[in-house]
């Protein structure tokens, strides 16, 4: 053990004394360099730069939270020259090390190269920064590319500055972080840019909310989401569905050059998601469901029935009474209950009443004592809302909600089958008999069933007028009067 101990401290020796003599090129501090693990010791990990040069870094630059190194022999590593006095001595995070410590910092605000120091303290203009004994000042706006809110977050944070002046032998030292976040982000920006396009899809991260959008950092570069674009629903500010610093997938919809010549992305976060239509609106035919006024129109009321999909009230179902403008009784925002009337997917077109929702599922109840409801067998005056290949779209005027219900093609009447658009023009009153109702409170309607009662009740008039005539009885009277022959 101690044999190999004596080994490993010659090799040390070795490489040190190799490190301090001719490099084959000059290095200066905070100057970024690259080179290969050689080898690994108990307290130092030595670095080949190349050539002649050994650089040497502290083996706690390569553990990890547990403890554990993450490098081997043979592993390329990027660092820092932190100090070229005695050697080559390499950082990740460019600390700062020797006795001539302002000359090094001269030396790196030369050479414009990063120096990692601590936040240490917060004052009214900024903060004190610690370069391993030396301090510095970094202004409040230097600390960050972004307004500093709360300085006291900053504090026992390391990180690497750019040395803006130093005056007074390092009696007064000025720094600043922003500078290299700006150029940092620069460099991003620069490498993000070359690889957008219209079309393509990229993850970025929210960094500002306002009234009209949402501006996501996709590397360096922000694009704007608009309002419009944020969300398939409707709504009012994009902190209803977003945060600063969240993720989002993104598409780039367009890019093109602002008026200072900066490019101006517009990106869309619904464009990506599939919309109400594609997952399933969720609502049939006959339904009531309860939607939120989005728009007024001269014409009618668009109601939001599903995220981002409106369907239309005409004004002439918004109420009985004529209305000149749906304002009279509608405003946006308003909560509604309406009565889906049509559904057309192909068109993407919703038909919508208010004034039709009298009536809820089976039952309808008119103001009074007295109690109307709509039940099977009854014979009603209905009035042809519309035409389907299938049958008849009927109204019920009579009850309060005017309810609809359906009259198959193979109900009409015997005599009416065949040409039924002609036959049954929109707004032809016709008279229907309910034949049933389904739990979810659809009518099924009949001219069949009125007809075949009829006949029924035709034949039974002609058995009794004929009875009266006397020239017709019963089966029992003709046995009743019938006498028989004895032998």
């Amino acid at each position: 053990m101690a044999e190999k101990e004596m080994n490993e401290e010659i090799s040390f020796e070795e490489l040190l004394k190799t490190s301090y003599g001719d490099s084959g090129r000059k290095v200066r501090p905070g100057e970024r360099i690259t080179g290969v693990v050689a080898k690994i010791g108990k307290d130092t990990i030595f670095v080949d730069l190349g050539g002649k040069s050994e650089g040497i870094a502290d083996i706690g630059e390569f553990l990890d939270g547990k403890g554990n190194l993450t490098v081997k022999p043979g592993d390329r590593v990027e660092m820092r020259v932190a100090s070229t006095k005695e050697g080559i001595h390499l950082t990740k995070g460019m600390k700062i090390q020797g006795a001539d410590l302002v000359e090094v910092l001269e030396e790196a605000k030369e050479n414009l190269t990063p120096v990692e120091g601590k936040v240490s303290g917060v004052n009214k203009g900024g903060f004190e920064i610690d370069f391993s004994g030396i301090r510095a000042f970094c202004p409040l706006g230097q600390i960050d590319t972004v307004f500093c809110e709360k300085p006291e977050e900053h504090l026992g944070a390391r990180y690497p500055f750019r040395i803006i002046e130093i005056k007074e032998r390092g009696k007064n030292i000025i720094v600043s972080r922003r500078a290299l976040l700006e150029e940092e982000r620069e460099k991003k920006s620069e490498e993000t840019l070359e690889r957008l396009k219209p079309d393509l899809e990229c993850e970025g991260k929210v960094t500002k909310l306002t009234n009209f959008g949402a501006f996501v950092d996709l590397g360096g570069l922000e694009g704007m989401v608009h309002i419009s674009e944020v969300s398939h629903g409707r709504i009012n500010h994009p902190s209803e569905v977003l945060k600063p610093g969240q993720a989002v997938n993104v598409k780039v919809l367009k890019m093109e050059p602002d008026k200072e010549g900066k490019p101006k992305i517009s990106l869309s976060i619904k464009a990506l998601e599939p919309d109400s239509w594609e997952k399933g609106l969720g609502i049939e035919e006959g339904e009531i469901i309860r939607g939120k006024v989005s728009r007024l129109m001269d014409f009618g009321a668009f109601v939001e029935v599903a995220p981002g999909v409106d369907g239309l009230v005409h004004i002439s179902e918004i109420s009985y009474e004529r209305l000149s403008h749906p304002s009279r009784l509608l405003k946006e925002g308003d909560p509604v209950d309406v009565l889906v009337m049509g559904i057309d997917s192909e068109t993407r077109r919703i038909s919508l009443s208010i004034k039709e929702v009298g009536v809820k599922r089976n039952m309808i109840e008119k103001d009074g004592p007295d109690k109307v409801r709509l039940e099977a067998g009854q014979v009603l005056r209905g009035v042809v809302e519309d035409i389907k290949p299938y049958g008849l779209f009927v109204r019920l005027p009579q009850f309060g909600g005017r309810v609809k219900g359906l009259l198959p093609n193979e109900e009409l009447r015997t005599s009416e089958k065949g040409e039924v658009k002609k036959r049954f023009p929109r707004g032809k009153e016709i008279h229907v008999e309910i034949v049933s109702i389904d739990e979810k409170g659809k009518i099924r309607l009949s001219q069949r069933a009125m007809e075949e009662r009829e006949d029924r009740e035709d034949y039974r008039k002609f058995l009794e007028k004929e009875d009266k005539n006397g020239k017709l009885g019963t089966l029992g009277d003709v046995f009743k009067n019938l006498k028989l022959k004895r032998d």
